[in-house]
């Protein structure tokens, strides 16, 4: 299997000061790689590095020219001030690919409302957005991604303040949308039971710079509880993990 990304010794972060480094890491094709981490250690550097909106400090990073970064902001970076409708807020993202020079479409707005129904959210594309539940809200920022047929997904945190019922029906959503457009995922949580069970490998950041990569088979109790520094208890059943 083919990188689409790779990492070399990479360091990254902002003001010539590294969040982390000596990452290497390679990212392949439909496989979805779990970032997990406490508030503040790295994990919206690592994205932005990733994206290249930041410049390496040091090392490297190379990237497939056919890979298209679909971003999931966390909803809460949306202007809840001004009434757009789910179709306009899906909009946005198209017509800054497109540029502000071109109107969309009607290309471009079927594609939209085709990323609206992936999302399951068509019948909401004249609703105001910031009416609409934190669950349809996520929907809408999973079409506003999909609507620049992206090839590697980038969920930030997508469930944070959401109930269990409404968690485990995105997280469904999620794993169907990767499925169905055979798409790489990169998965943001600081909910480690949620990383555990959505991604095929994972990556750690413990606020301390370092960053540590595994996959399934490799996870232990023993190396959580050395990289988070706090005894870390892991339970298997039916496919499942779960910490406690």
């Amino acid at each position: 299997m083919d990188a689409v990304i790779e990492l070399q010794a990479l360091a990254a972060g902002y003001d010539k000061k590294a969040v982390f480094s000596n990452l290497d890491l390679k990212i392949f094709s439909g496989e979805c790689l779990g970032l997990f981490g406490p508030n503040g250690s790295g994990k919206t550097t690592f994205l932005k590095a990733l994206m290249g909106l930041y410049p390496p400090l040091r090392g490297t990073r190379s990237i497939q020219q056919s890979v298209r970064f679909g971003y999931c902001m966390q909803r809460q970076a949306i202007d809840m001030l001004f009434p757009f409708t789910v179709f306009e807020v899906a909009m946005m993202a198209r017509t800054k690919q497109i540029g502000p020079l071109r109107r969309p479409s009607h290309g471009d707005r079927q594609i939209v409302m085709g990323a609206l129904e992936t999302a399951g959210i068509r019948h909401l594309s004249e609703r105001p957005f910031n009416r609409l539940s934190g669950g349809e809200q996520q929907r809408v920022i999973i079409a506003r991604a999909l609507s620049i047929e992206p090839t590697c997904l980038i969920l930030d945190e997508p469930t944070t303040y959401l109930d269990v019922k409404v968690k485990k029906e995105l997280i469904s959503l999620i794993r169907n949308i990767k499925a169905a457009k055979q798409l790489t995922v990169i998965f943001v949580s600081h909910e480690l039971n949620e990383v555990l069970n959505i991604a095929d490998r994972f990556l750690f950041m413990n606020g301390t710079g370092d960053v540590t990569v595994c996959d399934k088979e490799s996870l232990t109790e023993t190396l959580l509880s050395d990289i988070f520094q706090i005894k870390i208890s892991l339970t298997n059943e039916n496919g499942k993990i779960a910490i406690y």
